[in-house]
């Protein structure tokens, strides 16, 4: 049976989006059937309840946190069901070192959600290296052992 990963992203200048996209070449390479949608198109709630594996994106806002009006509500309402959900994380920033995405992760991983690789940070619009990443994070996700 193919592996179904939801990857739900917030892009405010397109950096973001364009990692999403990467994301989702690597889990279509494994196999997977894609779900890609901006934060603001889906219910967490149905994704909670029909998405095994998700994968997030969001760039750093303010000190060094997640966007708060879309995609901290959403994650918020996710968390209740995260326990055994294989998840990845990913992100953009301009000036950070990643501390929002280890804040992020350590939030997620606590609800109860389980990470086949690291958080993934690209500064700035993502370079092909970066992109490379961002296909592995997606295969990463979508291979995961249950």
């Amino acid at each position: 049976m193919r592996q179904k990963v939801a990857i739900i992203f917030y892009s405010a200048t397109g950096n973001t989006e364009a990692m999403a996209e990467a994301v989702a070449v690597g889990a279509k390479k494994a196999g997977a059937d894609v779900l890609l949608a901006p934060v603001s198109d889906v219910d967490p709630v149905e994704i909670g309840n029909t998405c095994h594996r998700i994968i997030l994106g969001c760039s750093a806002w303010g000190v060094e946190v997640i966007e708060e009006a879309q995609m901290k509500p959403f994650c918020d309402k996710l968390k209740p069901y995260l326990k055994g959900k294989i998840m990845g994380i990913f992100g953009s920033c301009g000036w950070s070192r990643g501390a929002w995405l280890n804040s992020w992760y350590n939030e997620l991983h606590f609800a109860g959600a389980r990470f086949p690789a690291h958080p993934l940070l690209a500064y700035g619009y993502p370079d092909e290296t970066a992109l490379k990443n961002c296909e592995e994070l997606g295969k990463a996700v979508a291979e995961a052992e249950e």
